[in-house]
């Protein structure tokens, strides 16, 4: 993928670096601007105590960037379905959007929107998210190759 215009072309490198930049700008400002609801203790005995809200935050940052990275692979399977009519890429478009709803469906985004918060799992969810975005980063510099 190479954008025309002012003589200058940009490699796969470039466009992930791009991506990952937009992807983290628009999780800052949600992790800044998420309100993190205060969870009830538990009923049952004593357990761990709910996370800080950094790590609330930090899922957040990296959510919404895996949500961005996501997008910006379905547009480029997209396009390339529309070139070729493969059923391989047609596939990977299904799996794709699932994918994408799956993580739109975790985000703590979601949770707090209905007035929940992650709970003792925020940790496990920030690195799941932190896993998936470094995959989903290095798909995006594959695909684009």
């Amino acid at each position: 993928m190479e954008p025309k215009g002012n003589g200058r072309t940009w490699n796969a490198a470039n466009w992930v670096l791009f991506v990952v930049v937009i992807g983290l700008a628009l999780g800052t400002a949600l992790a800044l601007t998420v309100h993190v609801p205060q969870a009830p203790p538990p009923a049952g005995p004593p357990g761990a105590p709910p996370p800080p809200t950094a790590v609330t935050q930090a899922n957040v940052l990296l959510s919404t960037l895996s949500l961005v990275l996501l997008a910006s692979l379905l547009v480029v399977y997209v396009r390339g379905y529309a070139a070729t009519r493969a059923p391989y890429v047609l596939g990977l478009v299904i799996f794709l959007v699932a994918l994408f709803f799956e993580t739109a469906l975790n985000s703590p985004l979601l949770f707090t929107a209905f007035g929940l918060g992650p709970g003792s799992l925020g940790r496990f969810l920030a690195l799941s998210d932190l896993v998936l975005s470094a995959a989903l980063s290095i798909f995006l510099y594959l695909s684009l190759q």
